[in-house]
């Protein structure tokens, strides 16, 4: 098995499109529904990758993505931005909180899985040796 793989999105049906391109590549994907359960969900999974939307209910993708990256144990995960925000100035304030890559809503699918399998590899995760960091 490939990389775990933290979806962080309030729509289910977006959530189930984005679990089956990457199962179907052999992640292991699980999601949340909202910043916070976010947070409470990643000291227990311990995702390799957490891709997170920017409107959530409560705490929105950015607070979560500022507490992410500067936690003691989460701030080495990588987070791809997946949202329907568009704007320059939405891509670069997601960049400027820490955020590895901005993916724009509607995507496509091989693109998903390049930019998950490219952050990875950043990351020193092989996406082929099951989340193994060097």
């Amino acid at each position: 098995m490939k990389a775990k793989i933290l979806i962080v999105d309030d729509d289910p049906d977006l959530t189930n499109l984005v679990k089956s391109i990457l199962e179907a590549e052999n992640y292991r994907v699980y999601a949340a529904e909202s910043g916070e359960q976010a947070l409470g969900e990643v000291p227990k999974l311990r995702p390799d990758l957490i891709i997170l939307d920017i409107i959530l209910p409560g705490m929105d993708g950015y607070d979560t993505c500022k507490i992410l990256k500067t936690g003691d144990h989460t701030s080495i995960i990588p987070v791809i931005i997946l949202s329907i925000k568009c704007g320059v100035k939405d891509r670069i304030a997601g960049l400027n909180i820490g955020a590895d890559d901005y993916i724009t809503k509607p995507f496509d699918p091989d693109e998903l899985t390049a930019r998950v399998e490219a952050v990875l590899r950043g990351y020193g995760r092989s996406p082929i040796s099951g989340g193994e960091r060097n």
